[in-house]
């Protein structure tokens, strides 16, 4: 899923109506009918996501928009999708409207390179002939929008409920019938505060005391409705002997509660959004790197000609430790958002969060027809310009890599539609 602004074409006559509306009641059943649909196979919080992405989208096009017409260039097109128009209307000299295939969004302006004939009135206007700066602004304008969005979402979540969990906030939700922790007398909300005198802070070190305890009489301390309680009795032994160890591991036979998330005043979080957004950077950047080695490459294309690979004894497909890193595509994007919608806001918009992430370093790859591509022929003809003399990239030498790379990406998206119908991601 790649949002960019498109290189203009020559530009179309303009009607006689400078702000008639194209298109029919037909176009507008046909979106409601897509998105009744969609709510009717993944529920509401598919719709919220599918509707999210579209917006995602939308501002990175009003990025450009807005940038171009500072600059005053001219923009002839704005539109959401591609493919078959289905409705649009003209305001002005520039049509806006929605398109069939929601796999993307463009805003088209005229003169993109030497390549683009352009009306010679509309010259003066062409990105082509604007200034660097403005050229550099422009074509950054939708990964910086990205990343302004990311930090917005992030502020919300830490302000408003929170990403870093306490686990030491946690109580027994469940106990296993006939367990050693029923036979003690554990029951469901009581808070465990100490093992054998060792105070117990976090979920972490109470599994610690416990698994290296096998078979061990223990001492539990209980805070129960306000009240401690002392309780005694043995653990049990989990079988380690498929991990090749000789020893077991200590079994108490709890489930526990759902660790809480710790909140962040205003003031402190807009540092700890800095930190939240330099670590999403940091994977995002890595991600995109070991994607796009030889490895990376070959370990996706393996995945997706060997769907049916053998099960594991306990049920779970082999190649599920894979799974981290995988490329999704927007099939995969919508699951796994509805998956986190589900689960309530703070998940929506951590997913639209690391989303804007990815899309915005994605687009800044400096290949053509991706932003970053505009980005380094901007760079390289400001190099390339001498005392005063404005230098043109000649846009032809580029067109077979920027066709490779089309096509490229064109293989990894439908291949990574398929991986994720056939073998989908679930969290």
């Amino acid at each position: 899923m790649v949002s960019e602004f498109e290189p203009g074409a020559k530009e179309h006559s303009k009607p006689k109506n400078p702000d008639k509306e194209d298109g029919s009641l037909g176009g507008i059943i046909t979106i409601c009918a897509l998105l009744i649909a969609l709510g009717a196979s993944t529920g509401k919080a598919g719709v919220i996501v599918v509707l999210s992405l579209v917006a995602m989208l939308f501002l990175h096009e009003l990025a450009h928009y807005l940038v171009a017409k500072r600059a005053g260039m001219k923009v002839t097109e704005f539109f959401i999708g591609f493919g078959p128009k289905i409705w649009s209307f003209r305001k002005g000299e520039t049509e806006y409207g929605i398109k069939g295939i929601p796999a993307g969004a463009y805003v088209r302006v005229i003169g993109m390179n030497n390549l683009d004939p352009v009306e010679i009135q509309d010259e003066k206007r062409t990105y082509r002939n604007a200034k660097f700066h403005q050229r550099f602004f422009l074509a950054s304008a939708g990964s910086i929008m990205h990343f302004l969005i990311a930090l917005i979402l992030l502020y919300a979540v830490l302000v408003g409920n929170g990403i870093k969990v306490d686990d030491s906030e946690w109580s027994v939700k469940e106990v296993l019938k006939n367990g050693p922790a029923e036979q003690m007398g554990v029951e469901e909300g009581d808070k465990i505060i100490s093992v054998n005198q060792n105070p117990v802070g976090s979920w972490p070190e109470f599994v610690s005391l416990i698994a290296g305890s096998p078979n061990e009489l223990i001492s539990l301390e209980i805070l129960r409705d306000g009240t401690a309680y002392s309780l005694k009795g043995q653990l049990g032994q989990l079988d380690n002997s498929r991990e090749n160890q000789t020893e077991g591991t200590g079994f108490i036979g709890i489930a526990r509660s759902k660790f809480p998330n710790t909140r962040v005043n205003p003031a402190n979080a807009i540092i700890e959004t800095g930190q939240e957004f330099g670590y999403l950077t940091k994977e995002t950047i890595f991600g995109i790197g070991k994607f796009f080695s030889p490895a990376g490459l070959g370990d996706f294309f393996s995945d997706v000609f060997e769907i049916n690979a053998p099960s594991s004894e306990d049920g779970l497909s082999s190649s599920i430790g894979n799974e981290e890193g995988r490329v999704v595509s927007v099939v995969g994007a919508t699951r796994i958002g509805t998956q986190l919608t589900e689960t309530g806001w703070p998940g929506l918009l951590l997913f639209l969060a690391t989303i804007n992430v990815f899309v915005g370093f994605f687009n800044l790859i400096p290949l053509l027809p991706l932003d970053g591509g505009h980005i380094a022929v901007a760079i390289y003809e400001r190099i390339r310009s001498r005392k005063g003399r404005r230098y043109y990239a000649d846009a032809s030498k580029l067109l077979p890599l920027t066709y490779a790379v089309v096509f490229i990406l064109i293989v990894i998206g439908v291949s990574a539609i398929y991986l994720d119908i056939a073998d989908p991601i679930s969290l």
